[in-house]
């Protein structure tokens, strides 16, 4: 097969945990006759873009999308949306939490999900919230990349290590552990806890108690979680919406990793831990908690075998080699309803060179209100910022008039 005939164009915001998986998952897919092409959306020009091409936009929620999802509208030219979190419902007060609730980055969120050929996701709770914006929804299985921990050396240590990772965003969801972190140091002579990019609020790193900073890149991360051979990984998650709505990403992890897991009874984890075979299943109480990690901590034998069937269920069910099928499947489906469809991406060539414009001198904009600023203050500002605005929509017009 041709591989230019399952073209894929990944256009992401920045490089985080998710990005990077879903570009594992296309270089999975590649014995599936897909290639792809990554450009973030702010280096994304048109000649990124052809009629052969499927681009795929990763939670992408920029104001500077909604440029391009009304060009590739224009052009009657199908693309794909993913998504694995609800932006809606975030609650906390993190800089993720702040730029979702910002207006414009709604607004384009959602101009984005309601015109996407297919909206996919791997959490049918999400999915279900989805169709206030979009009947397009595809629920696809997650994955994991066994290949990222291949020859990973685990550090052998007789101390019983209890592990999380994760980034600031998840402190609230910490809070659910916090309370019995001291009674089992008290219990367990040998037990040392182990945080990684975030620490449980009031909580100091000590002797037994250990903080290691946030990575970047997703490999160097799990590789790291595999290394420190953690006995017991704990999944908290308070009980909102938008917890309800994530991806089983920790039993993944854990189950890949051998690490025998405690997780929170929400349906991320109602769906794919058994409980007592591949992980334990706990309520929000204190109680339930500590009874959990507990149990693992003083039966090794058991420990040992939830992480071996955790490990087993993860390889047969989210092994990026077995479900980079079906997602190939839905990359073919789409490039299959382009060929079967009047492109005009040619025509809308002349939008997208306006469109281009208008962002270049967008950001011009913003470097010289800076400059004005500095140079003469908020009146100097005004006078600059108002003579740049009236020459963008002159041309915003323009654009109005390519149909």
């Amino acid at each position: 097969m041709n591989h230019a005939d399952l073209s894929v164009l990944m256009v992401i915001e920045g490089e985080i945990a998710t990005t990077q998986l879903v570009e594992r998952l296309l270089i999975s897919c590649r014995p599936f006759g897909v290639c792809y092409r990554k450009v973030s959306l702010a280096s994304l020009t048109f000649s990124h873009l052809d009629r052969r091409t499927i681009p795929l936009f990763v939670r992408c929620g920029d104001p500077g999308l909604g440029l391009w999802i009304e060009l590739l509208r224009r052009a009657n030219h199908p693309y794909l949306y993913y998504i694995d979190d609800n932006f809606w419902e975030l609650q906390d007060d993190s800089p993720v939490g702040q730029y979702y609730r910002d207006a414009d980055v709604r607004q384009s969120l959602e101009f984005a999900v309601s015109h996407a050929n297919q909206v996919l996701t791997n959490s049918e709770v999400l999915a279900s919230y989805l169709q206030r914006f979009s009947s397009r929804l595809r629920v696809l299985p997650a994955f994991f990349d066994f290949g990222l921990i291949d020859g990973c050396i685990r550090e052998q240590t007789p101390e019983l290590r209890i592990g999380f990772a994760g980034s600031p965003s998840r402190s609230d969801d910490l809070e659910l552990i916090r309370p019995v972190i001291q009674p089992v140091l008290d219990r367990i002579p040998n037990a040392v806890f182990e945080f990684c990019g975030v620490m449980p609020r009031g909580v100091q790193p000590g002797p037994r108690i250990r903080f290691f900073e946030h990575t970047s890149s997703y490999a160097d991360f799990i590789r790291f979680q595999a290394g420190r051979n953690w006995a017991i990984g704990m999944a908290p998650l308070r009980d909102h919406s938008a917890n309800r709505a994530k991806t089983n990403n920790k039993y993944r992890e854990y189950g890949a990793c051998g690490i025998a897991g405690v997780y929170s009874d929400l349906p991320p984890y109602q769906g794919s831990v058994v409980p007592g075979v591949t992980g334990l299943l706990v309520d929000s109480s204190d109680k339930a908690w500590l009874s959990a990690l507990l149990l693992l901590a003083l039966q090794p034998d058991q420990r040992e075998r939830i992480a071996r069937r955790g490990e087993e269920d993860v390889r047969q069910k989210y092994c990026v080699v077995n479900v980079a099928g079906v997602w190939s499947d839905c990359i073919r489906e789409t490039r299959a309803g382009l060929l079967g469809r009047p492109s005009h991406l040619t025509r809308a060539y002349l939008s997208g060179i306006v469109l281009e414009r208008i962002a270049r001198d967008l950001r011009i904009l913003c470097l010289q209100v800076q400059d004005a600023y500095r140079k003469g203050g908020i009146w100097m500002v005004l006078s600059k910022a108002s003579q740049r605005v009236s020459t963008g929509l002159i041309k915003a017009l323009g654009v109005q008039s390519f149909g």
